[in-house]
């Protein structure tokens, strides 16, 4: 085991900041979403009392 530390090291590395990143980037398109959702609901009541 000795001999491969420094790979088995940069793989749990580099596989825990991948997960990091793509953890992040959900939680901000997420973040996006629902912002986007809020003001189209918003815009939404305001149409249905203008269409009646």
């Amino acid at each position: 085991m000795n001999d491969y530390w420094a790979y088995v090291g940069a793989a749990y590395g580099v596989a825990i900041l991948t997960i990091g990143a793509l953890t992040a980037r959900i939680l901000l398109d997420y973040r996006r979403l629902r912002a986007a959702l809020a003001r189209f609901g918003a815009a939404g009541a305001r149409d249905e009392g203008e269409a009646s």
